[in-house]
């Protein structure tokens, strides 16, 4: 017999208040002016070195943090042929990087914020031009890899 639970129940095991966020239901900005066309956010990630070590005669390698990494993510979004981010990534190869915050902006079904993640000091690592095919009627896009140094969530 399967076991239901109410979502007060779950609510209440899991720590969380209301439901999750969908991955559909987003926006993105850029020194807080709205990035329109971006379609996809992946691989935020946030690591941190690991440093392994012996005490004394102990015979157990222990673990301690060691040096952050900066994080990165992957920003998709149509090519509407404008040269900003191929222009903000031109700018970091010849030496004058501009380092700007970046927000990532979940929303509830009704459109409203429901939380965010904001990442500072961050600047593009790459960039990816459109990929063309005469068999396919999509939009063409652009990808950007940017890098930063640290990140926040603030909850809604």
């Amino acid at each position: 017999m399967a076991v239901t639970y109410g979502r007060d129940k779950l609510a209440g095991t899991t720590k969380t208040q209301g439901d999750f966020n969908l991955s559909n239901r987003f926006s993105f900005e850029i020194d807080g002016v709205l990035v329109a066309g971006v379609h996809s956010v992946e691989g935020i990630e946030d690591e941190t070195d690991i440093v392994e070590y012996k005490d004394g005669e102990d015979g157990t390698m222990h673990t301690r943090p060691a040096n952050h990494k900066p994080g990165k993510m992957v920003v998709t979004k149509d090519w509407s042929n404008t040269p900003e981010w191929f222009n903000w990534r031109k700018a970091v190869k010849i030496g004058k990087v501009d380092r700007k915050s970046i927000s990532v902006i979940f929303h509830n079904d009704a459109g409203e914020e429901a939380g965010r993640m904001n990442f500072y000091h961050a600047w593009p690592s790459k960039w990816e031009g459109p990929n063309l095919n005469a068999k396919n009627s999509g939009h063409a896009q652009e990808k950007l890899t940017i890098s930063w140094e640290t990140c926040e969530l603030k909850a809604g």
